[in-house]
């Protein structure tokens, strides 16, 4: 069972005096003004590329509190640039009246005054502690699926072991996905020899993804999918050998433009060695590893 709160984060706090950890809970009301916010996550994946991860307060008078950007470390504790770790966000006001913390990420490293698109954790206050968890489609721990291995657009028998589509061979999707909510498309990825390839966005299991960027002449599936044979970018050698490849299904912010899968993989599986047509590629669910988090008001 995985801790919504690692413990070596939030519930304890180093005394300055002689580095003696000790118990740290919220203030209550009582004592003050409350202007300070800890945050610990598990799960949640260090930003690189100058991206940042950024943290608001939402008051219950409809003010936006900006806490400032950060990035993670591998124990899963805010740090600022230069690799320190942040023990205390602080606020411009009383944050006492505070109803819910949102974390997005910001791709360029700029945070503004109200979070970007790209949020990957939120969650209300319940007596200043906040539990942080992905909003995620509903059911998204339902999801499943599988591929087929072929590639439809360039004709049978000509380089089958370079695609996968979401369709059966009696022409029948695939996978179950959720309906999305407002903040997320669907984006598969094949992952060759360590580098992720998109394969497409898409916003339902019944439905083809918006591009076939690297497929070939013929018409593709009216379902989610792709063929590796032409076009191929920098890195990559079309027609493909997707021989021990691993499909992604991701869950990817809708206004994020980024060539890499988000960190919110729905499911993922990978292709057996000497693939060359017609193999069916199950996928697991691993929404589970979404990441988590707490902050406290104090």
């Amino acid at each position: 069972m995985r801790r919504s709160f690692p413990s070596i984060l939030l519930l304890l706090m180093v005394l300055p005096a002689c580095g003696t950890p000790s118990e740290f809970r919220p203030l209550p009301a009582a004592l003050g003004d409350l202007r300070g916010v800890a945050l610990g996550f598990e799960g949640l994946r260090p930003l690189d590329g100058g991206a940042l991860y950024s943290a608001f307060l939402s008051l219950d008078n409809g003010d936006i509190v900006r806490l400032g950007g950060f990035n993670v470390n591998d124990a899963g504790r805010p740090i600022d640039p230069q690799g320190d770790v942040i023990d205390r966000f602080s606020g411009s006001e009383n944050l006492f009246s505070s109803v819910s913390l949102v974390v997005a990420v910001e791709p360029l490293g700029v945070v503004g005054e109200t979070p970007g698109p790209a949020v990957i954790m939120q969650g209300p206050f319940i007596d200043g502690i906040a539990s942080l968890s992905v909003p995620a489609p509903l059911f998204v721990a339902a999801a499943a699926g599988s591929y087929r291995v072929f590639t439809p657009t360039d004709g049978p028998g000509t380089n089958e072991g370079s695609g996968a589509w979401a369709i059966s061979v009696g022409g029948e999707g695939t996978m179950t996905l959720p309906p999305l909510n407002n903040l997320y498309l669907y984006e598969h990825f094949m992952v060759i020899d360590g580098m992720p390839i998109t394969m497409g966005r898409f916003v339902a299991d019944d439905v083809a993804d918006f591009a076939n960027p690297w497929s070939g002449p013929l018409e593709a599936p009216a379902f989610p999918g792709e063929d590796f044979l032409e076009n191929d970018p920098s890195g990559f050698g079309f027609p493909a050998n997707l021989s021990g490849a691993q499909l992604l299904v991701t869950l990817e912010p809708i206004l994020n433009d980024s060539e890499l899968p988000f960190q919110l993989v729905i499911l993922q599986g990978t292709l057996p060695a000497g693939v060359s047509g017609g193999e069916v590629i199950e996928l697991t669910n691993v929404s589970a590893n979404f990441p988590i988090g707490t902050a406290i008001i104090y």
